[in-house]
């Protein structure tokens, strides 16, 4: 029954974006919307083999995936840092605490012109963009994880005289981890959010760029290309993610 189910499940999530695909083809092709502002999926897919054969389309995609890439990594990993520190340690919490919920407020994207402003526009202001993007969800969700680990488990381990060290990866890390990666696929998300935004102020290379330059040129097959592309392959890390997290957390 249950795999029955998940086939079921499996074959809705394939069958519904085709329906949707042929109803909005439908749609531009009797002319029930205006195709200038909303271009057929036909023309949507012409503009992409047209930026293929250019090779244009390769050039602003890899500038945007190595982006977001590094920003992830540098994000991620400080994020997975500080939010184990502040779980582990009240003392760190209280230090830090103030400051970052200040900084925390303040709109990512809000920092790009402070950013231009010290880098210029070049790939370090893009990458602290991404990383601070990433950083928070991480912290944030590391931070609860590490402090919600059972204080039973806890107790035993001081029982058996286990040093912090052997504490930490026995017992708190395994029971952070679906925190951790709850918080790594929001970051993955506020990445991909945060390097269109970046590149839409400060670039002349990305899928946010590319989107921009076509609002601009009203290219709008363009830009549902850019589009498109980045709602897929945000799903595509989503996926890759979630195969990951059940590979790591197979006790859950």
């Amino acid at each position: 029954m249950k795999r029955k189910k998940i086939m079921l499940d499996n074959i809705i999530f394939v069958l519904a974006p085709i329906v949707f695909i042929i109803i909005w083809q439908f749609a531009c092709n009797y002319q029930w919307v205006n195709t200038r502002i909303l271009p057929s999926p036909k023309e949507v897919f012409d503009a992409l083999c047209d930026l293929l054969a250019t090779n244009k389309f390769q050039q602003h995609l890899v500038a945007s995936v190595r982006r977001v890439a590094l920003g992830f990594a540098f994000g991620a990993a400080a994020g997975v840092l500080m939010g184990f520190l502040t779980g582990i340690s009240r003392t760190v919490d209280d230090f830090v605490g103030a400051a970052f919920s200040v900084l925390r407020s303040i709109p990512t994207i809000g920092l790009m012109p402070l950013l231009i402003l010290f880098y210029g526009i070049g790939e370090e202001s893009k990458l602290i963009v991404i990383g601070l993007g990433t950083f928070w969800s991480v912290l944030l969700n590391t931070q609860q994880g590490v402090s919600s680990t059972d204080i039973k488990l806890l107790e035993v381990g001081k029982m058996l005289e286990k040093n912090k060290l052997t504490m930490i990866r026995k017992i708190v890390l395994p029971a952070a981890l679906p925190s951790m990666f709850t918080g790594m696929r929001l970051g993955l998300s506020n990445a991909w959010k945060s390097v269109v935004a970046a590149e839409m102020i400060a670039s002349v290379r990305g899928i946010g760029y590319m989107i921009s330059y076509a609002r601009e040129m009203f290219q709008t097959d363009v830009m549902f290309v850019g589009l498109f592309t980045l709602g897929i392959i945000g799903l595509a890390l989503d996926l890759i993610l979630k195969l990951l997290e059940k590979k790591l957390i197979f006790w859950s």
